[in-house]
């Protein structure tokens, strides 16, 4: 129990609640991609996904506390390196090689919740309590919170950017917290990551582009 609270034990556990929800991007992209499909089999697939909904409840759940496992873990481990780095004789709280994701990795992390937070008080709030299923149409609407309001998907956009960004860091870090050898971070693991901070990102920014400009409607 105490190594779970030590240093290594938080960048652990950090390290795998930031891989379990890489892995729920990636599934909720699928979801996303129906989009293309059109109204009819998105709605479908919503509704089975609600037909499904105990299950669903337990992973938005473990979700929920892989959220709050990884944010209060995050905080600390910052709060801990930067009272350990502002000693009578640190140079400087961070190194100047390193890099702006590494940097900013806090900041990027407050921004990123926003997002969720928004996320969930209009796309997941609305699709619970509708009673119209149609559920394509409420996510193309333009009103504020959904993807059809312009001013909402740059907001989107420039938030995924920010996720981009936290994964590129922290897709690798997790690697190293959890003591994969350096060949494998550099080589096969390292266009795993590529694909989860890259092109995931990219084409949730695409569906985005495409609502705007009415590929998808």
């Amino acid at each position: 129990m105490n190594f779970l609270f030590s240093s290594i034990g938080r960048k652990i556990q950090i390290a795998i609640s930031g891989l379990f929800f890489a892995i729920f991007l990636f599934f909720h992209l699928l979801n996303n991609l129906v989009l293309f499909a059109g109204e009819e089999a998105f709605n479908q697939m919503v509704s089975f996904l609600e037909s499904i909904k105990p299950i669903i409840r337990i992973m938005e759940f473990t979700l929920l506390g892989m959220l709050l496992i990884h944010i209060i873990n995050a905080f600390i481990t910052s709060y801990q390196n930067k009272k350990a780095s502002s000693g009578k004789y640190a140079v400087s709280a961070k190194p100047m090689t390193a890099s702006l994701n590494s940097r900013t990795m806090l900041v990027s992390g407050v921004i990123i919740l926003s997002f969720f937070i928004i996320h969930l008080r209009f796309l997941w709030y609305t699709f619970q309590i509708t009673k119209d299923h149609n559920y394509f149409q409420i996510l193309l609407q333009n009103k504020i919170g959904y993807l059809g309001h312009l001013p909402t998907a740059l907001f989107y956009i420039i938030a995924i950017f920010f996720i981009s960004f936290h994964l590129k860091h922290g897709f690798l870090s997790s690697f190293k917290s959890l003591g994969f050898q350096p060949k494998l971070i550099k080589g096969p693991l390292a266009i795993l990551a590529f694909f989860f901070w890259a092109i995931i990102p990219m084409l949730f920014i695409l569906i985005i582009i495409c609502i705007q400009t009415g590929y998808i409607n």
